[in-house]
């Protein structure tokens, strides 16, 4: 307990102390403040003129409404004339966008209800519309509208007064501003930045979620300069929080938490997104402003909408649910219900989502774990309760621990077999415990240990290998070499290595639970390791279109990088040899934005090719020991890019493939 207030007083010194520049490597380098990833719940509100039409097709956005008529979408068209008629312009919804029963006391002891932890209204959309007094957008915002007031001040001062964190969201582009796109550097010079800045000094948010960002890269944003303004200049809480919609380059890389957006089950996430915090955002519905074209069944359920915060915060994220209000200030009922549902879960539940850890075994056989903050508390979701017996795999609970269900505090009779949990479930706890969407049981557990801390060094044809040791605990190490986990020896001083392997240590100390084997490769490469990488530039669909153009670079490389500084509109082509130490069953994977493919001796067997935002896509094959060829092709046209190649196989686990399995040729 004393190292984590240790370690949360550091990071606060830092988040106070440390000036950062005007670039993304100093700008990253800023921890994401621990309120935020302890959070777990915000509310999202999307509320501006959209709200009056309230309309949209079944499975699109309302807050796009406008987008909609600008860009000929007929079914929007058509609602529109029919009931507003052909001249009324979008703008004169501000003569209808009343919020004449708009109570931000009472949304507020709302979200309080809910359980939520922070709530982020919209401030602009990409309508332009603002829900502040903008001087920028004098004419086109609420207090100069029918609303007749600061809607956005408000509610920042009713939410902050019921102890909530309390941000915004802000729109970079929009859809109908003059200067935009024909002038972009007048717009963000005098308007844009103006604008973003002046709401910050207003409201002293503790959030803030950038959005519209892929329209621009973050240099003509000038996202890096208001980014080191707001950390360095600006009256905003020295632990302001902010997202990663900075420039169409910058999602899942540059700026704050990770944010996904209708993806729960990302296969983007990764190591990073832990480290940094992430967060998913979502309605209620489909749709994020109200749109009164859907119907209970487009709607989540209650016991829907739980679980998908279970299975966010097991996967170490946060949930931002969004709300969509009317134009008068009510929010719809079903959307009440489904936030007072959450939050009398929450009541019950809490303690096992508010500021807890991932646990690194995060789900087994559909149950699902979080760990407190001190290690020393298992949570497991499970969503039904069998009769007899509860198992639960891979969980060793304290000698003599009482392991009980949350709100019910009778000790459960349990027992070990093999290394799995035996929890009794008797008929009378059957009938006692109230039903519930998921149920939590909570199991002391002995805390285990963090990863050893390997210093690696590689000079010439030899490693030295130490371990920076922990000095408050009398922890021993166990470490071995080879593909396969086989930990024989214990460390006692530094280690020197002299051929390339794989290093596996694990950390172990009385009172505490061993830590995750380590696994990190020995890279002594010789001149025979590398792979052939050709370059193109252009705009393609795929991976074939990009390989029959004409090639701007070819070089020799050490693994499956690519070039970034190439920013739009490029692809590599990697080609070299895999050396397979034993024959068995062996997984690759890539993860890109956009497309990618990888073939083993000339047949492609990760096919994950196309335009898409990051995806990963893995297969499994038989290979026999020896050298087997390897192509990777990848290609990025606009916005993000990124390439992560993968593999598994006869006793690792997913991992980068290391390079001094790489090789340019089979000989």
């Amino acid at each position: 307990m004393k190292a984590s207030i240790v370690l949360l007083s550091l990071c606060l010194i830092m988040l106070n102390a440390k000036k950062y520049d005007s670039n993304w490597e100093s700008l990253n380098s800023r921890p994401t403040p621990q309120w935020f990833k302890d959070a777990k719940f915000g509310i999202f509100i999307h509320w501006g003129l959209y709200s009056v039409p309230a309309w949209g097709p079944k499975g699109s956005y309302a807050e796009w409404y406008l987008n909609g008529l600008l860009n000929n979408d007929t079914a929007r068209i058509k609602f529109h004339q029919e009931n507003y008629g052909v001249d009324f312009q979008y703008r004169d919804f501000i003569n209808d966008f009343t919020a004449q029963k708009y109570d931000p006391d009472e949304w507020a002891s709302l979200f309080k209800k809910a359980g939520a932890k922070y709530v982020v209204l919209t401030s602009k959309h990409h309508d332009g519309f603002c829900l502040w007094p903008s001087l920028e957008s004098k004419g086109y915002n609420s207090l100069d509208g029918a609303a007749k007031r600061d809607l956005l001040g408000d509610l920042n001062t009713s939410v902050k007064n019921a102890g909530i964190k309390s941000g915004f969201y802000y729109s970079l582009y929009e859809w109908q501003h003059p200067d935009y796109p024909e002038n972009v550097e007048k717009y963000v010079d005098q308007y844009m930045l103006p604008q973003f800045k002046d709401a910050v000094e207003r409201y002293r948010p503790d959030i803030i979620f950038s959005d519209g960002e892929w329209d621009r890269d973050s240099y003509q944003w000038r996202s890096e300069e208001f980014l080191a303004w707001l950390y360095n200049h600006s009256n905003a809480p020295k632990d302001v929080v902010v997202n990663d919609r900075w420039g169409g380059e910058t999602r899942f890389k540059h700026g704050g938490y990770f944010s996904t957006e209708y993806d729960p089950n990302s296969e983007a996430v990764d190591e990073q997104f832990f480290i940094r915090g992430w967060e998913e955002c979502r309605g209620i519905g489909k749709s994020f402003g109200y749109n009164k074209n859907e119907t209970l069944e487009d709607y989540n359920t209650s016991e829907e909408l739980i679980r998908l915060l279970v299975d966010i915060v097991t996967r170490g994220g946060n949930l931002l649910l969004n709300i969509g209000p009317k134009a008068d200030g009510t929010i719809p009922e079903i959307m009440r219900k489904r936030l007072l549902d959450i939050g009398a879960w929450l009541e019950k539940n809490g303690e096992a989502i508010y500021g807890t850890r991932m646990n690194r075994l995060s789900e087994a056989e559909n149950i699902k774990f979080t760990l407190s903050s001190d290690r020393k508390v298992l949570y497991a979701f499970v969503d039904n309760i069998p009769k007899n017996n509860l198992i639960i795999k891979g969980v060793s609970p304290e000698k003599d621990g009482n392991i009980y269900f949350l709100g019910e505090k009778t000790n459960l009779n349990w027992r070990m077999r093999k290394n799995n949990l035996v929890i009794s479930i008797s008929e009378n706890i059957l009938n006692r415990i109230s039903s519930s969407p998921v149920y939590v049981i909570r199991i002391p557990v002995l805390p285990f240990l963090d990863e050893p801390d390997i210093n690696l060094v590689i000079k010439d044809d030899s490693a030295k290998i130490t371990i920076v040791e922990e000095i408050t605990q009398n922890i021993k190490y166990r470490y071995g070499f080879g593909d396969r986990v086989n930990l024989t020896k214990e460390y006692t001083d530094f280690v020197s290595v002299k051929e390339a392997t794989m290093l596996h240590i694990q950390a172990f100390a009385e009172g505490h639970q061993p830590s995750y084997i380590k696994t990190i490769p020995i890279n002594i490469l010789n001149k025979n390791n590398g792979l052939y990488k050709i370059t193109y530039k252009g705009q393609w669909n795929n991976c074939s279109e990009m390989i029959d153009g004409k090639p701007v670079n070819t070089e020799t490389v050490t693994n499956f990088s690519i070039d970034l500084s190439y920013k739009n509109d490029f692809g590599h082509r990697f080609i070299g040899y895999v050396d397979i130490l034993e024959g068995g069953i062996y997984g690759f994977q890539t993860t890109s934005d956009d497309g990618s493919r990888l073939s083993i001796n000339g047949k492609i067997v990760v096919d994950n090719d196309g335009l898409h935002s990051k995806k990963t896509v893995s297969t499994e094959i038989y290979l026999e020991s020896g050298m087997h060829k390897i192509q990777v092709d990848y290609f990025e046209r606009g916005g993000q890019e990124s390439l992560a190649v993968n593999w598994k196989g006869p006793g690792f686990d997913w991992m980068e493939i290391p390079k001094f399995k790489l090789f340019q040729t089979p000989d």
